[in-house]
């Protein structure tokens, strides 16, 4: 199986990235035409929640298929045994339960308040994950990609927050019908604009500890600080497989 070079990775990436943009971006337009009471007859109010589901079983796909349907046993072996690709299959599902629980609820297939937040809670734990998302390249490849992920996880964390709020107090305060949308408008730019470092997937090099405090700095760090917490390996894997 050929290898892919590190540009081929960073590309692969990046259009990962502005595709769920894209549908993210859309999702915010159709609920912002919403609030404004536009489109709401009874299949309009299910375009939204739809593109969500769409968002979440695109991923999953996007990685196993890049290769080919011919390798795509390789792409799975590849994606399971990669923390990264883990990572992206949890957030993909976890879109496509937040999109299923919003057709749910809004066809009252199910019924209580509760089920209400099951959407906005997935959300947030896709945030909370898009902190620790795990990067690979060179030490500073891998500090500026997680502090362009952080960015990304607060504003979706930021709009899950203001949606329970929204379900909560809109009536209230009808302001918060926009609140979480603006910042779904915030998240979509972020990744569409995302673009991988310089040096990102570069030697192949993974290191945990090394990701671990690109979190708790949200920049860079030296060599030094790395060997001070007991870094003294760095674990290799090969140029294969693709990050969104």
């Amino acid at each position: 199986m050929e290898s892919q070079t590190p540009e081929q990775l960073q590309f692969i990436s990046n259009v990962g990235h502005t595709i769920e943009g894209v549908l993210f971006a859309i999702v915010a337009s159709i609920a912002l035409v919403q609030a404004m009471v536009y489109m709401r007859s009874k299949r309009a109010q299910y375009l939204w929640p739809s593109l969500i589901v769409i968002a979440g079983i695109f991923l999953p796909a996007y990685i196993l298929l890049q290769r080919g349907f011919d390798q795509i046993g390789v792409s799975w072996n590849f994606v399971i045994n990669d923390p990264q690709q883990r990572q992206h299959i949890f957030m993909a599902f976890l879109l496509v339960v937040a999109g299923v629980a919003e057709l749910a609820v809004r066809s009252k297939t199910v019924q209580g308040r509760l089920w209400k937040f099951v959407a906005p809670g997935a959300l947030l734990v896709i945030g909370v994950t898009l902190l620790f998302h795990t990067q690979y390249g060179t030490p500073d490849a891998v500090a500026e990609a997680m502090r362009k992920h952080h960015y990304q996880g607060a504003s979706v964390i930021l709009v899950g927050l203001f949606r329970v709020a929204d379900i909560l107090w809109q009536p209230r305060n009808k302001w918060l019908a926009y609140a979480w949308i603006i910042f779904l408008f915030v998240a979509a730019a972020l990744l569409i604009t995302y673009r991988e470092p310089y040096g990102a997937y570069r030697d192949g090099q993974w290191n945990p500890q090394l990701n671990t405090n690109a979190v708790l700095t949200g920049l860079g760090f030296e060599s030094q600080n790395r060997n001070s917490v007991g870094i003294v390996t760095t674990r290799h894997r090969p140029h294969e497989g693709k990050r969104a």
